[in-house]
């Protein structure tokens, strides 16, 4: 192995200040390499630990997570968000198991097919468990990449594995990987870079020519949708109204409370009173709910009772909720409160989104 300008300090800076991550210890497994590389798309790494220890303990591997249901797979994931991601490894724990006899695929060109399983982390499993030399191009790559080369356009992956490809030359690409996620995790920071302790400076073209804060090239931002809706809020006799979401509904298999325009039926409101406003952000767009509490009569229209069921206040908890449900029975908690009634607090799961 020869001494590379590059290639060389990045891999002895990462040796000696790596963090030290769940996901990285032994005995590292492509199911656990899967489940942090997974968890990790948009989600920052203090949080995703939690989340992954918390998993580790429900399904500690692939057999375990393929019998479960995907009620409990939902609840366990409850709070990272982006609940599509927990339906795929779902999915793909049974498929693996069923069509694969329990071992992960070790090409990238086979792990792509699976559920839930793109360019990055194909590669990120092969690399990092199986020795593919592949390039693996994640946020962090793509920032390293255009300070680096201080290229003019958006990094597409293409980019970036044309660009660094020349590197990893005679180089393990899983360490590569690697190594160049966390520069770009503890160095090649998006605001305010550490230049001044970064083992590539001196082979930077953007610290070169004093343009570090130009790149990367990011593309115009795009106006984003608001939405507005109405939550009904509707108890009896101690419990509450709750839909579960359809497979193929956004939030799909979650349990939440009814929105109008949501596929539920618009309810008279007269009589109802209104709660504090919910706003919400997802990736492309924001909602803002008003939460309306309704109380029926003791006869419940067919049509909303085929939506969803009555659940005991005590059970809610025992659910799969999202971020913006939680927020909606977060303000009747606090209105029951308020006039001596009590609505059990709800075990939240870390940060919702």
């Amino acid at each position: 192995m020869t001494n590379h300008p590059i290639a060389t300090p990045l891999l002895q800076w990462f040796q000696a200040n790596g963090r030290t991550l769940p996901w990285r210890e032994e005995p590292r497994t492509p199911y656990r390499v899967w489940i942090s590389e997974i968890m990790l798309q948009q989600t920052q790494v203090r949080t995703a630990v939690e989340y992954y220890r918390r998993w580790m303990r429900h399904f500690p591997n692939l057999v375990r997570l393929a019998n479960a249901s995907l009620d409990e797979v939902l609840k366990v994931w409850e709070g990272l968000g982006y609940y599509s991601r927990a339906r795929n490894l779902h999915r793909c724990a049974r498929i693996v198991m069923d069509e694969y006899h329990e071992r992960f695929p070790r090409h990238p060109r086979e792990l792509i097919r699976l559920p839930g399983i793109g360019p990055y982390t194909a590669a990120a499993i092969a690399s990092f468990c199986f020795g593919a030399q592949v390039i693996a191009v994640d946020g962090n790559v793509r920032r390293v990449t255009a300070r680096l080369f201080a290229f003019e356009k958006e990094v597409t992956r293409q980019d970036a594995e044309r660009l660094l490809g020349p590197f990893y030359e005679g180089y393990p690409a899983g360490e590569m990987n690697e190594a160049l996620m966390e520069l770009g995790a503890l160095r090649c920071l998006p605001s305010r870079p550490l230049c001044d302790t970064c083992p590539l400076r001196e082979s930077c073209a953007a610290w070169q020519t004093g343009s570090v804060h130009r790149y990367p090239v990011k593309p115009e931002k795009k106006r984003v949708p608001h939405i507005y809706r109405t939550g009904y809020l509707i108890l009896r006799d101690g419990a509450i109204f709750l839909r579960k979401r359809a497979p193929d509904e956004m939030l799909g298999g979650l349990w939440g409370v009814p929105l109008n325009g949501d596929g539920f039926p618009e309810l008279p409101e007269s009589g109802s009173v209104a709660l504090p406003e919910v706003k919400h952000a997802y990736t492309h767009f924001r909602v803002t709910v008003r939460p309306v509490l309704i109380r029926l009569e003791a006869k419940i229209p067919a049509i909303i009772q085929k939506a969803g069921r009555f659940v005991p206040f005590q059970e809610v908890s025992d659910l799969a909720l999202s971020g913006l449900d939680h927020k909606i029975l977060g303000r009747l908690e606090a209105y029951l409160l308020e006039r001596g009634s009590k609505f059990p607090p709800l075990d939240r799961g870390g940060e919702g989104r």
